[in-house]
């Protein structure tokens, strides 16, 4: 039987596909509708190439990648937050051929970070999963009328079209319905419904300045680690005799083999140096600002990549991990979770979820004792006002907030026992 949405791209054809919504991130062409959502290539295009060309972004990006394919996927008790795993997770845990639940997080991560948006399409009957490039795919979506009044859009399902020279290689175009595909977009794109939007995007202009910092320091060193350097003389030169002097310096003294040299001229030359050295412009501040600039859209602490020391900072290495992983990590964790619940077969509708467990994450194990012992102490705190008398609410309220006054006496602690 012919599916729902073969049917739907059969009968609107090439008018069903509009451009991006974003500015920074979507193509518009007035031929298309707003029933689906593209990344622009040359967006995808720029992000993969500062990726592959910058330290920086790279830095980051193995940052995230590193810690982020850490976690574990795990099934919680919503009520009691008690956590477990069953064969319902063997999908998510063995993902494709020679590869773990870390293999699909680091991918997810990856497409995520660069392109916005991570696809996985769950072949049925196959027992495997597929990552989808984010900038060949497409998301369809509709209008849905409100009986009572109103609409809302929803997604439909996803279009898969490598480029026409890339089909003998990854396939044909395709379309799965939005039962098959999980799509994950942890920073929602703000003019589009379902879009995500790249840590990179508000931070191009960053890294192009970054690479045209390192481009800069290359020319400087090529130029004998010097500044451009102006020669005059007195008398008018031949315009040969300009371009042979200009080539005998530039050999004799152009170039990080030749720096150092002491310059020598003929009779009537006057060397002049123009332009700025590296610590006249300080070319170090000037850069390290810019990388910050990068780190801080990343979620990246520069510590982690080595742009910054921990004397320097003030802090210790398990506060910049913690931060890092409580304000960058974990909601990325709990928005994964929620994108991949359609891939576990048999979860029920409420109750149990699927979650995240970084217990084995090394970085973060001194971490977890610390939250262990804290708790173990609360436990403690309120096992002790619980017996000198105070409800039970009471005694909650007062170590949560540590506020003594918040105490209530139990009445029913100061009855006699039966029988006495």
């Amino acid at each position: 039987m012919t599916r729902l949405i073969d049917r739907m791209l059969s009968r609107y054809g090439g008018t069903f596909w509009e451009g991006q919504a974003s500015g920074a991130a979507v193509l518009l062409e007035t031929y298309q509708s707003p029933n689906a959502e593209k990344i622009l290539p040359q967006i995808a295009s720029h992000a993969n190439h500062a990726n592959g060309s910058n330290t920086v972004v790279f830095s980051a990006m193995a940052a995230r990648i590193a810690l982020f394919s850490e976690a574990r996927f795990t099934l919680q008790s919503v009520a009691d937050k008690k956590m477990f795993t069953d064969q319902r997770l063997n999908l998510l845990q063995h993902p494709w051929p020679d590869a773990d639940e870390g293999d699909l997080l680091s991918r997810m991560e990856q497409d995520a970070g660069l392109a916005g948006n991570g696809y996985v399409w769950a072949p049925p009957g196959e027992g495997r999963l597929v990552r989808w490039r984010p900038d060949w795919v497409t998301i369809i979506s509709e209008i849905v009328d409100v009986p009572g009044g109103g609409w809302y859009r929803q997604k439909v399902g996803f279009h898969f079209e490598p480029p026409r020279a890339a089909q003998s290689q990854f396939g044909p175009p395709m379309t799965a319905p939005v039962e098959e595909v999980a799509h994950w977009a942890p920073m929602p794109d703000p003019e589009a419904n379902f879009r995500g939007m790249s840590w990179l995007t508000p931070v191009m202009r960053e890294v192009d300045a970054d690479s045209g910092m390192t481009t800069y320091k290359q020319q400087y060193l090529s130029n004998a680690a010097s500044p451009n350097l102006l020669i005059k003389y007195s008398q008018r030169l031949h315009p040969g005799t300009v371009d042979a002097i200009r080539e005998r310096v530039a050999a004799r003294y152009g170039g990080t083999a030749n720096a150092f040299k002491t310059l020598v001229l003929d009779q009537g030359a006057d060397a002049t140096v123009i332009g700025n050295s590296l610590s006249q412009m300080n070319f170090d501040v000037v850069q390290t600002a810019g990388a910050e600039r990068i780190l801080s859209a990343a979620g990246v602490p520069g510590i982690l990549v080595g742009l910054e020391s921990l004397k320097g900072a003030g802090r210790s290495y398990q506060e910049v991990v913690r931060r890092f992983a409580d304000l960058t990590m974990r909601p990325e964790w709990r928005s994964v979770c929620g994108a991949l619940r359609k891939l576990v077969p048999g979860l029920p509708p409420s109750g149990i979820r699927l979650w995240y467990d970084t217990a084995d994450i090394a970085a973060l194990q001194e971490g977890e004792q610390e939250r262990a012992q804290e708790s173990l102490i609360r436990a403690q705190a309120l096992l002790t006002l619980r017996n000198a008398g105070y409800t039970r609410d009471s005694a909650v309220k007062a170590v949560t907030a540590n506020d003594v006054s918040q105490l209530v006496a139990d009445p029913l602690a100061a009855m006699p026992a039966a029988g006495a």
